[in-house]
């Protein structure tokens, strides 16, 4: 069995990592984020991107987002 990361889409294993970017960093704040969280942190959004298909898969830090919520 293969360990290579297989896309979600088409099922090709020919899969890049990398970033969401524009001219800044962008970054992904959960909405129910406290407001101190709000204004000091924001979570790196990184990526992977199928060179088959042109899949872009997007992905955060879930535990960090769960821990910026008030819920936490």
């Amino acid at each position: 069995m293969s360990d290579k990361k297989k896309c979600l889409r088409c099922g090709s294993t020919d899969i890049e990592n990398g970033q969401l970017q524009s001219t800044g960093k962008l970054y992904f704040r959960p909405r129910g984020a406290n407001l101190a969280s709000i204004l000091t942190s924001g979570l790196p959004i990184d990526a992977e991107a199928c060179f088959n298909c042109g899949h872009l898969e997007l992905l955060i830090d879930a535990a960090k987002a769960k821990s910026l919520t008030k819920s936490s």
